[in-house]
């Protein structure tokens, strides 16, 4: 039987503590990557929570985190996948993700993970673009991403946090 690796993504907190907190006390995973306008949301949730998450969280600064050194972009491979994670406020992705997908997909990343426009988005890459997935804003609907890989294939789906 294979086994599924989960993955949480999350962007565009801004200010939304109690939404990532949730998130964070209710999803299990094995890993998570943070897109960036929220930083101090992020750091803010995993200090006040009582134990250490149990999973590595891959971040990146987005247009909204000034003061941070955090990268704007990386890559980490999961199950046989490789993503590619940034904001995507440098790629013009409010104008459209073809250019995000074209990039990641030249550096070798079968999956470009971004936020910035707080609208969710799955576009499944053809040629030699990556697929490209925008989780939506924990903000602006408290929505986010969930990945499953299995035997190197992503189920991509979103949740939302409960109204409180």
């Amino acid at each position: 039987m294979s086994e599924t690796t989960k993955i949480l993504v999350i962007s565009d907190v801004h200010g939304r503590l109690r939404d990532l907190r949730w998130v964070l006390d209710h999803e299990e995973a094995e890993a998570m990557f943070y897109l960036g306008d929220g930083l101090y949301d992020l750091n803010a949730a995993l200090q006040l929570r009582k134990t250490p998450v149990p999973y590595p969280i891959y971040r990146v600064a987005g247009n909204c985190d000034t003061g941070y050194e955090e990268p704007t972009e990386g890559m980490a491979p999961f199950a046989g996948v490789l993503f590619f994670y940034t904001h995507g406020h440098h790629y013009g992705v409010k104008m459209g993700s073809e250019r995000l997908a074209e990039s990641a997909g030249a550096r070798g990343a079968d999956v470009a993970l971004f936020g910035h426009t707080h609208v969710r988005e799955l576009q499944r890459g053809v040629g030699t673009a990556a697929t490209v997935f925008n989780p939506g804003s924990l903000r602006d609907g408290g929505s986010y991403g969930v990945i499953e890989v299995t035997d190197g294939q992503c189920a991509f789906g979103w949740k939302r946090v409960p109204a409180f």
